[in-house]
């Protein structure tokens, strides 16, 4: 029997966003009491997370409130008053929710999600999730090159902020135990959809225009998803001795001598043709048979699965990702998700059971008349980060540990990057400057570089000086790699019984694909995401890499619990995150649709873009049809002889929601993002700058922080010795380390 990670944490969730709902069972997962405050008689539901209600309330209390009841605004004043933790969401939710929030006394803290947050042109707006994606420049990068920009069905701006605004109770939590200190916690849409556009953003650093590169890679080919004879699979190669083996495979050697395939950058140049000649193989094929050859070949793979062939995949059903309950107001059967939390100490609750609605008031009430003292409010001088003293090892490539350590660095920890010889693999992606990437700057801000040569004695010695003082050792190398150098779970307890380790790999230590290599697009394809991101029937990833982004964000909400425990109890813990929990987590909001999102919004194609607009297509035609002669196909409304400006008046005019598709240039010079901030400089400590991202994490009290950019391999090393060991640091040693990332 494991622990909860919380102990003693009560949560009131009053907010009526998708993201509400969603850190809300987030937090239950881990242990706390969250009460679900449900209105009395009619439920407004229309783009609200009450259009889920049985998933939503999975795993909670539910208090139902008569707003006009005078005994029932005192009880919802009362609990929220004695709670830890408020969840509330002040552009989407009714005024008696508003007023009741406002009215909070005691020491509860109340975390605010939104889709623009409090400042800015756009704030307070209450926009949906697909106008998010629209705005925030994610749904540009996402479909065919040659098509129009594709939404996802997931609500994936929600999801995200759901994750960040766990961590950011999580973080005020600790702050609030360590420092006395009460604060607000804020987190907007659009501020996360900014700081997923990493992959995107330095093209335009460098004065280019981002594109839609569909499924393809920038700079590898063959690497797509292709027709099989009952479905699609995903298959990525890049290099050219991957390029033989798939024309081996597919009995076309000739291919691999022909010049004009004849490196990734060529191929790439003609990635239709390249593409034809792998799916004619693909096509004579069923899923199975091409993954079970590519799988024999060494190339990496995998089925895009639908939603119903997720709900039997093998690693998820093994790690019991994949549960159901009763709708106890329908009586139907739902589908839940498991909990992706999973640590050697703790493992997260998944929910088993839906209350029906205000069937846990008598409990409430009983909770409220014992409940705590209200809590002392204090100023501390001067106020610490969230993670001020704790120690951080990072050895990350790409993107999932990466972006774990920068979230832990803005919230105030120290983290150091642990590079090989080599040097992390993102360093070497274009564009650069002065031999350093834009991507893997913007990836690793807040961090300080060490180099050490793992393979040699030497190097091994000084990464366990490192650990015996760290709190935090994240990564996301190819499962056991490090176990195989002498650092696995067991090892690394030995050194410092009250280490977090958090790995993070494609598919978990626990797993029947433990050993398989993973990939972004591969694990969209295994997790529903590019189910449910389809132009014209054809399955295509998001622009932005979702399941990566979701290993990191996980990965952050799992140390900061696990760092709770620890501090608790006194112990440390090994975790075991997979990329494919965390990206199948996203997918299921959309488990229990019966209609598509899509049925319910419609893009408009203009002469210079698209405009989003939040109203079924039906009604968009109605709308405009005495303004304007309008040609709509089943997903695109044509009116190329307007601007967007034009057509978002008209559009607003009929009452309709709508939002310009904005391209990610647009994004970056928005006056939302740059009143918000969200786009800063930092500077190495030699002193040059860097534009980085912002952590979207926003505390009242004590703020994140992103001031410092990475600099060259190892130009930290001699200080972080000195600071955390009091000894010199080692020679990094003539070795290539190459560990491989998940």
């Amino acid at each position: 029997m494991t622990d909860s990670f919380l102990s003693a944490v009560t949560v009131v969730e009053v907010g009526d966003r998708q993201a509400v709902g969603s850190c809300g069972s987030l937090l239950a997962e881990l242990g706390a009491t969250v009460i679900l405050i449900e209105t009395a008689g009619a439920q407004r539901v229309g783009g609200t997370k009450w259009e889920r209600r049985a998933a939503i309330a999975a795993g909670k209390l539910s208090v139902a409130i008569d707003p006009a009841v005078h005994t029932d605004m005192q009880l919802l004043q009362r609990v929220m008053a004695q709670a830890d933790v408020v969840l509330a969401s002040g552009d989407m939710q009714p005024a008696y929710i508003n007023d009741a929030v406002e009215k909070i006394s005691g020491g509860a803290m109340v975390c605010d999600i939104s889709a623009f947050g409090g400042s800015g042109p756009l704030a307070h707006r209450g926009y949906s999730d697909f106008l998010i994606q629209a705005l925030s420049g994610a749904m540009d990068t996402t479909g065919p090159p040659e098509g129009a920009p594709t939404p996802t069905r997931i609500p994936i701006m929600e999801m995200g902020a759901a994750l960040f605004a766990a961590a950011g109770v999580l973080a005020a939590l600790r702050v609030r135990r360590a420092q006395g200190i009460t604060q607000r916690v804020e987190i907007a849409l659009f501020d996360c959809a900014v700081s997923m556009l990493t992959t995107f953003l330095p093209i335009y650093f460098v004065g280019r225009e981002p594109q839609r590169i569909g499924n393809h890679h920038p700079s590898m080919s063959p690497w797509n998803a292709f027709r099989a004879s009952d479905g699609w699979v995903l298959m990525c190669s890049g290099s050219d001795d991957q390029w033989r083996r798939v024309c081996e495979l597919i009995g076309c050697p000739k291919h691999a001598a022909d010049k004009r395939y004849g490196s990734p950058t060529s191929r790439v140049q003609v990635n239709a043709e390249v593409d034809a000649i792998v799916e004619a193989w693909t096509r004579e094929r069923t899923v199975a048979q091409c993954i079970e050859r590519f799988n024999m070949t060494g190339l990496a793979c995998g089925p895009v699965y639908t939603l119903a062939e997720l709900y039997a995949e093998p690693s998820l059903v093994h790690r019991d990702m994949l549960c159901d309950a009763i709708d106890p107001a329908t009586g139907a059967r739902i589908r839940l998700p498991g909990s992706a939390f999973r640590g050697s100490r703790c493992r997260g609750h998944a929910a088993t059971a839906v209350p029906a609605r205000g069937g846990d008031r008598a409990l409430v009430e009983n909770l409220s008349r014992a409940g705590a003292n209200p809590r002392r409010v204090v100023d501390a001088e001067p106020p610490r980060r969230p993670l001020d003293g704790v120690r951080v090892i990072e050895i990350g490539n790409y993107t999932t540990a990466p972006l774990a350590a920068r979230t832990l660095a803005a919230l105030g920890a120290d983290v150091v990057k642990l590079e090989p010889p080599a040097g992390d693999a993102a360093r070497a992606l274009p564009p650069h400057r002065d031999g350093q990437g834009y991507f893997f700057t913007m990836s690793n801000s807040g961090k300080r570089s060490v180099m050490l040569d793992l393979r040699g004695e030497h190097g091994k010695a000084a990464f366990r000086a490192l650990l015996a003082t760290a709190d935090v050792l994240v990564e996301n190398l190819k499962h056991g790699s490090l176990a195989r150098l002498g650092f696995g779970a067991r090892e690394l307890a030995q050194i410092n019984p009250r280490l977090v380790y958090c790995p993070i790999s494609g598919f978990g230590a626990d797993s029947p694909y433990a050993d398989r290599a993973a990939m972004d697009t591969t694990i969209q394809a295994m997790s529903g995401i590019m189910d449910l991101t389809r132009a014209d029937g054809v399955p295509y990833k998001t622009g932005i890499s979702s399941a990566d982004l979701a290993g990191g964000q996980f990965g952050v909400v799992a140390i900061l619990a696990a760092l709770e425990y620890r501090d608790r109890t006194g112990r440390g813990q090994a975790l075991d995150l997979s990329m494919q929990d965390g990206a199948a987590w996203l997918t299921h909001a959309a488990w229990n649709d019966h209609a598509p999102a899509s049925a319910m919004t419609t893009l408009i194609r203009c002469g210079d873009g698209y405009v989003a607009v939040d109203s079924p297509l039906e009604a968009v035609e109605r709308a405009l049809v005495d303004a304007v002669r309008v040609n709509a196909t089943p997903a695109v409304v044509e009116l190329t002889g307007m601007q967007r400006a034009e057509v978002a008046a008209l559009c607003e005019r009929a009452g309709m929601r709508c939002a310009p598709v904005l391209r990610v240039a647009e994004v970056a010079a928005h006056a939302q993002t740059n009143t918000r901030e969200l786009i800063v400089t930092g500077k190495t400590a030699g002193g040059s700058a860097w534009p980085l991202l912002a952590c979207p994490i926003r505390l009242a009290v004590t703020p994140t922080a992103i001031t410092r950019a990475i600099g060259a391999l190892g130009a930290d090393s001699d200080e972080v010795f000195a600071e955390w060991t009091g000894t010199v640091h080692p020679a990094g040693g003539p070795q290539s380390n190459k560990l491989s990332p998940a």
